[in-house]
């Protein structure tokens, strides 16, 4: 009877603790911080954009979900996003500088694809580099 006792005991410990641990270490991770991440690669925004109206699917395989450094004139500046170049929209992670309009910047961030509508590449989690 207590060989039963203890086995449905851990039978239960098993089911109670199963799901917690798939959620922990398998669903729920971390979100990355790209703030310390090290670029894969530096690119000009005209560059990246060809790249991604020649062949999407081709650029996606090499820059998607990527953290990579973009290189070129800020065109247009708000409190939360900067375009590059009128070719890269980054979405910035803490309040941009209005001091950037017209100068040549680098930004480093996580690449998440093309917008077809807009004809731009889009970034996210964007801080700005030192040259």
């Amino acid at each position: 009877m207590n060989k039963r006792k203890i086995t449905i005991l851990i039978v239960l410990l098993v089911i109670s603790f199963g799901p917690y641990y798939i959620y922990q270490n398998i669903i729920y991770k971390d979100a990355r911080d790209i703030d310390n991440e090290k670029s894969m690669l530096t690119i000009s925004a005209q560059n990246l954009e060809s790249q991604y109206a020649q062949n999407s699917s081709q650029a996606d395989s090499k820059y998607l979900n990527k953290t990579i450094e973009i290189e070129g004139t800020a065109t247009e500046v708000t409190d939360s996003s900067m375009v590059i170049d009128g070719k890269v929209f980054c979405k910035m992670n803490k309040k941009s500088n209005q001091n950037f309009i017209k100068k040549q910047v680098n930004i480093k961030g996580r690449c998440i694809g093309y917008d077809d509508l807009f004809g731009v590449v889009k970034l996210d989690q964007c801080s700005t580099q030192q040259n």
